[in-house]
């Protein structure tokens, strides 16, 4: 008895789309395209709102002088609140757009200005003063007289403190916020945290003053708000961390910062001596001593901060 091999039906099963593929993946839109939209919205709703601002004059002026190289607490108000409105409002649309909580970007209202944001105040203030402490055993920083007294003084410090609060908030959220979140999702955690990083140093270089070894140290500093990102599943350290780091070069030891000057300033200190040692016009961001406190700081985050068993939210990727 003889049998007929019959080869079983062939199903035509069509090729997905190119474009398709380009556009969406198992998740839906992909990182990139995502992260292209959110881009997208904050310039827009920064453009609106940086044009609101340059029609007031006094405004205009505050903004002016800031860009020629010397900021106020004011311009910080100003400035940052523009730049945190913006980045508000576009991460909201796509929160609601992906149907996440806005929290899930880095900054959780719930613990907002709580022991964490706390805790890398003091770790700020503690490195920040490590550093200058540094510079001055070798003869390369001095202290100066009083520069304020009485209500000056309280207005600029109290000034000062938030106005870098509001600088933490934005640059944390700019670089380690939404745009961390999505692109993570794309090329995973850590490259995102350095693409982002390399980038956050770079745009220091637009700061008259500031030079190629102040922007590797802001790009080392971007690496290191990953860290704690990664360790913590918020950006509440990290925010902390910036705001007092600046306060403390900027205010309390009043030096430049990343080669930006400020008025308002609590002393009158001085910078001198080689340029490794002092940083030079970008300030202690561009000291050796500057790599050697950020290296300690990684060292001695990640022993107290041990990494958890299970990820605590889809910020760390």
């Amino acid at each position: 008895m003889s049998s007929t091999f019959s080869p079983s039906p062939r199903v035509n099963v069509p090729a997905e789309s190119g474009l398709r593929k380009a556009f969406l993946g198992n998740h839906g839109l992909r990182s990139g395209w995502r992260l292209l939209i959110f881009l997208l919205l904050l310039v827009l709703f920064e453009t609106a709102i940086r044009k609101a601002l340059v029609a007031v004059p006094f405004l205009y002026r505050i903004l002016k002088a800031g860009q020629n190289g010397t900021v106020s607490p004011q311009y910080e108000f100003i400035f940052e609140g523009a730049l945190i409105a913006g980045l508000f409002l576009s991460s909201a649309i796509m929160a609601r757009v992906e149907k996440r909580s806005w929290g899930t970007y880095g900054i959780p209202l719930r613990g907002a200005f709580g022991k964490l944001f706390w805790q890398g105040v003091f770790w700020g203030l503690v490195l920040e003063s490590a550093e200058i402490l540094g510079i001055y055993a070798l003869h390369g920083f001095s202290f100066g007289g009083w520069a304020l007294s009485g209500l000056s003084l309280l207005a600029n410090a109290v000034g000062w403190a938030i106005g870098f609060v509001m600088v933490g908030m934005a640059e944390e959220f700019l670089f380690r916020g939404y745009a961390q979140f999505t692109l993570a999702q794309g090329i995973g955690f850590w490259p995102a945290a350095v693409c982002l990083s390399a980038l956050f140093g770079a745009l220091h270089l637009g700061n008259i003053g500031e030079g190629w070894v102040g922007a590797l140290s802001v790009m080392m500093f971007g690496v290191l708000a990953c860290f704690t990102l990664r360790r913590t599943g918020s950006l509440w350290f990290a925010i902390g961390l910036h705001a007092a780091i600046d306060y403390a070069e900027t205010f309390i030891y009043s030096v430049p910062d990343s080669g930006t000057l400020a008025t308002g300033q609590l002393l009158h200190s001085s910078l001198h001596g080689p340029t490794w040692l002092t940083g030079g016009t970008i300030g202690p961001q561009g000291s050796v001593l500057e790599f050697v406190t950020a290296g300690l700081a990684f060292v001695l985050f990640a022993w107290l901060y041990p990494a958890k068993q299970s990820a605590p939210g889809p910020m760390l990727g």
